[in-house]
This record gives C-alpha cells, structure tokens and sequence, in this order.
C-alpha cells in the first residue's frame, strides 16, 4: 500500500498535466471551426506519421522473404534461357550448315576457346565424336576460309590446330599459275602465313589469291587461305618466301565448319608409318 502510494505521489503531477492539457485542447476544439481544423489536420498528421512507420518497418521485414522469391524467380528465368540458348545456337549452326554448300562431309559448332598469343595457338569446338566429329577434319571459317584442322577430339569437344600455329603445315596454291608451296606460321604476325618452297621462276604478283592444292591432307581442294602481301627471294632454295594475308580474322572466330576429307585417313595412316613424316 505504501508503495502504490509512492507510485502515485511520483505521477500525481504528470496526470494532472495531461488532464489539464486535454482539457483545454478539447475547449480550444469546441471554440471555433477553424481551430477544429487545425486538431484533425494534426491529428492526421500524426497518425500518418505512426501508420507509415508501421508500414515502413512491416515492409523492411518483408524483404527477405521477398528477395527470395526475386532469387528463386531469376534462377527459374535463367534456367528457362539458357535453354532457349541453346535451342538458338542449334538452329544457328544448323541454319548455317544448311546454307554452306561444301563438296565433303562437315559439321558446324561454335568456338568455345581460341588464343592467338601464342607460339602454338589452339582452337576448341563445342562438337565431339557424338556429332561425328574426327581427327583430321579440315576447319574453315563460315565464309569457307582456312583456319586450322581438328587434332583431337571428345565425346562433346575438339581440339584443332589453328594456322596460328608454328607446328601447322598446309599445301598452298598460286590460282592460276599450277604452282605450289608449303603453308606455315612463322609467329610473326596474326594476319599473315608464309608460303614457301615456290619456285623463283613461278610468276606471282602482289595481291594474287592462294588456296589449298590437291596435295593437302586435311584441306579439300580449293579451300581460300588468302592474297599475296609481299614476296622476296630465298637464296638458300632459290624460291620465293611469299607472306600470305590470311583471309580469316583469327581473332574474331565465333563459328566453325568442320569439314572431312574422306581420303585423308588412308592418307596419313601411310605416310606416318612410311614415311615417317607430318602430313600437310
């Protein structure tokens, strides 16, 4: 009893302001219209002010459970384009093959990684043995240019040599003039290859077109490589080293065609084992 004595000693006066103060302010609303007013616009301030901090903070709860639902949506969207990607590049390449007219087998895919840094540049292809994929398949550009040869090749990937390569080696072709070369890279510059073995009496001139001969192996007959940039007299051979503009920018190679030779089986199996040599 004491106690609750103290308690309302201690509030006595508190109360009693806030009597006073409801008081006169319901005196101060009865006065006039205006003064009406005033109190409900405050008062509808006010309690604006309560609702949307109510609102704010059940908003701010929410938000967990709303990002997790954005986060399970987006999954859902990316899962629903990435196959739709898919379904696009198939018919992208199948689209393509269907647009290239080409004398042997061949199969279109992307490439999936190709470096032109190096000494001994490499080229992957999202197709496999499961696409018919093979070793020894020629690579060429959509537009039918030279770009490399498969050397190995996956269930779902190959591994092609690109022409920026020191260990690539094609039989080159003079149009129009019967004679030919050996196609290489000599690591000097990602636009150009090197014709050699020509002979010094064979006429060739700036701007001439070179194309694979009937000697290669991996490359059908035909197959453009590029134009002659310069020229200068091998005195060692008594030839000319011919510098070739590839026609194919090797730096911005998206999709491929991988194309077969069907005799060039035959033909590398016997000359590895009889001549011990690196078909061209």
């Amino acid at each position: 009893m004491y106690r609750l004595l103290l308690f309302l000693r201690r509030i006595f006066v508190p109360v009693i302001f806030l009597l006073l103060e409801g008081v006169a302010l319901h005196y101060y609303a009865s006065s006039t219209v205006h003064s009406r007013a005033r109190l409900l616009g405050l008062s509808d301030a006010v309690m604006g002010g309560v609702y949307g901090s109510i609102a704010g903070t059940e908003h701010y709860m929410s938000l967990g459970r709303t990002n997790r639902m954005l986060e399970e949506r987006v999954a859902t969207l990316e899962n629903e384009l990435s196959v739709y990607r898919a379904g696009s590049r198939a018919a992208e390449l199948d689209s393509l093959s269907a647009r290239v007219q080409l004398p042997h087998r061949y199969v279109a895919g992307r490439v999936v990684r190709n470096s032109t840094g190096k000494r001994e540049n490499y080229i992957m292809v999202d197709r496999g043995t499961r696409d018919g994929v093979e070793r020894g398949m020629a690579v060429v550009s959509p537009e039918g240019y030279m770009a490399g040869y498969v050397e190995d090749v996956s269930e779902r990937n190959a591994i092609c040599v690109s022409v920026l390569n020191t260990t690539f080696r094609a039989s080159g072709l003079v149009t129009g003039t019967g004679h030919f070369g050996s196609i290489s890279w000599p690591a000097t510059n990602v636009r150009t290859v090197r014709l050699s073995e020509v002979p010094k009496y064979a006429s060739i001139a700036r701007g001439d077109t070179i194309t694979t001969s009937g000697y290669s192996f991996y490359f059908p007959e035909g197959v453009h490589i590029g134009t002659i940039e310069k020229f200068v007299e091998n005195e060692a051979t008594v030839s000319w080293d011919i510098d070739v503009r590839l026609a194919v920018d090797m730096a911005a190679l998206d999709v491929v065609l991988l194309v077969k030779n069907p005799e060039v089986y035959e033909r590398i199996k016997l000359e590895e084992e009889v001549l011990g040599t690196t078909p061209e």
